[in-house]
């Protein structure tokens, strides 16, 4: 018995040792150049905050384009992480059913583009990976060895044990009561037995599925079925304001926000309208898609199937009859194999491989000259993460700020901030602040009992400052 016990807790002890030895961050982030447009989908919405429910039909489906246009040996790895984003003690036995550390086996090459990409995608759980237990999880997709990752992505899985009652409050910091937004909370937890939940609940909000916007908090006041979150100042952050657009989904013509586009034989340039700070401006309310983006190609060739488009092929060729249908049945068998490499019965949409990239010009034009501070364009196509390709460079002769960054076609919405020294970025000094302002909130309920050894998830809920208006 006590030899067993000293292997348990070698066991473990070697788990935590294991678990630090990742040379990545437990961030959303891209670590290759060539990897763009990576893509979250849950049941075929867009989020950048994938959530699924432990047990459920529900699915999120990973997506992400490589530039570099050669295949090449990828593999995903899921990571089981406590509430605070570091990897849990529990072992991967405890936490799926199957095989991690598996082949990434869908993608398709892109069709009449200017810039050719293979687009590959994943589906979750899937045959080879499902979910145990509810929590935090970190995808990992590397190439031959999980020490070379190309890219991190989040994503959580929640059971529906609670309730979720957020609601708008005027702002505890009165100095700033016209430009923050702050949210009172109460959780139900009737019919969830816990011994101590002001030890044992703690709950997560963030500001338009931005993870860096993120507040976590214990609660300040608990009933016989509720617990209360309403500490002053606790959930508060800047209102900010509607965000900036653009449209590229048609080349062909002039799209919201676009000023010029010019078409080369191997490339798409687009030339944004030329925005201002509005630090000093009024609050206008507009439809925006809260930081989000949306691959889509208005161009895309529609009602066309592989089918029509092998026939078009085939019959161009210099050849008799039976040589182009022993030529075409090749080619169908040669899709038929790749196919039934896919996990399920997903295919690639023809909007994903069909969109281009283009050279997306940002201009800024303002008056501030800054020292040690930059400023970024930043959204949820870049992670909210103040990256080089994505800081604007002051051009001296023409008195802007602009920067060129490669996008894929489609509807993006982004905001100015400004990085200081400290790497905090500051929306307010380029976009100024309302409390009016639309935005969506959501909320995390996590939970470790007395003895466990994990976060479960046991709640999730979205709110929007607009929900009250509209009813």
């Amino acid at each position: 018995m006590k030899n067993l016990f000293t292997l348990l807790v070698l066991s473990y002890s070697f788990q935590i040792a294991a678990a630090k030895d990742y040379n990545f961050n437990f961030i959303n982030e891209i670590y290759d150049e060539q990897i763009k447009t990576v893509t979250y989908e849950v049941n075929n919405l867009p989020t950048n905050f994938p959530v699924l429910t432990l047990n459920s039909a529900q699915f999120i489906m990973l997506k992400f384009d490589d530039l570099l246009n050669e295949e090449r040996n990828l593999f995903y790895k899921v990571i089981h992480c406590d509430k605070n984003w570091k990897p849990s003690s529990i072992s991967e036995i405890d936490a799926f059913h199957g095989f991690n550390d598996e082949r990434l086996r869908n993608y398709s090459y892109s069709i009449n583009t200017r810039i050719p990409y293979i687009h590959y995608w994943q589906q979750f759980p899937n045959k080879d990976l499902q979910f145990k237990i509810s929590g935090n999880y970190l995808l990992v997709i590397y190439e031959d060895n999980i020490e070379y990752p190309i890219l991190t992505r989040r994503f959580v899985v929640k059971e529906n044990r609670v309730g979720i009652e957020m609601k708008s409050v005027f702002p505890a910091d009165v100095e700033n009561i016209r430009y923050k937004q702050e949210l009172n909370v109460n959780i139900n937890f009737e019919g969830f037995k816990m011994r101590n939940p002001m030890d044992e609940i703690s709950l997560m909000v963030m500001q338009n599925e931005n993870w860096n916007t993120a507040i976590t908090s214990k609660p300040s006041f608990f009933t016989v079925n509720s617990l209360r979150f309403n500490k002053l100042n606790t959930y508060a952050w800047w209102g900010l304001t509607e965000f900036r657009d653009f449209d590229t989904r048609s080349l062909m013509r002039l799209g919201r926000g676009v000023k010029f586009i010019e078409r080369n034989k191997n490339e798409t340039d687009v030339i944004l309208m030329t925005d201002q700070s509005r630090r000093n401006k009024v609050h206008i309310a507009n439809f925006d898609f809260n930081g989000r983006f949306i691959i889509e190609n208005f161009e895309r060739l529609r009602q066309t199937t592989t089918g029509d488009v092998l026939d078009r092929f085939i019959n161009t060729t210099n050849a008799d009859q039976n040589l182009r249908q022993s030529l075409r049945d090749s080619i169908v068998g040669s899709i038929i194999r790749q196919n039934s490499l896919l996990d399920g019965n997903y295919t690639a949409e023809e909007r994903n491989i069909r969109s281009d990239y283009t050279n997306v010009t940002f201009v800024l034009d303002d008056m501030v000259h800054l020292q040690d501070d930059e400023i970024y364009v930043l959204g949820s196509m870049n992670n909210w993460l103040p990256t080089e390709e994505f800081k604007m460079k002051y051009d001296s002769k023409r008195d802007l700020y602009v920067t060129e960054a490669v996008l894929k076609q489609g509807y993006y919405n982004y905001m100015y901030g400004v990085l200081n020294k400290n790497n905090e970025v500051n929306f307010p000094v380029m976009e100024g602040s309302w409390n009016e302002t639309e935005n969506e909130y959501q909320a995390l309920v996590y939970y470790r009992g007395l003895g466990d050894i994990y976060d479960r998830v046991i709640g999730f809920s979205v709110y929007n400052t607009n929900s009250e208006r509209i009813r």
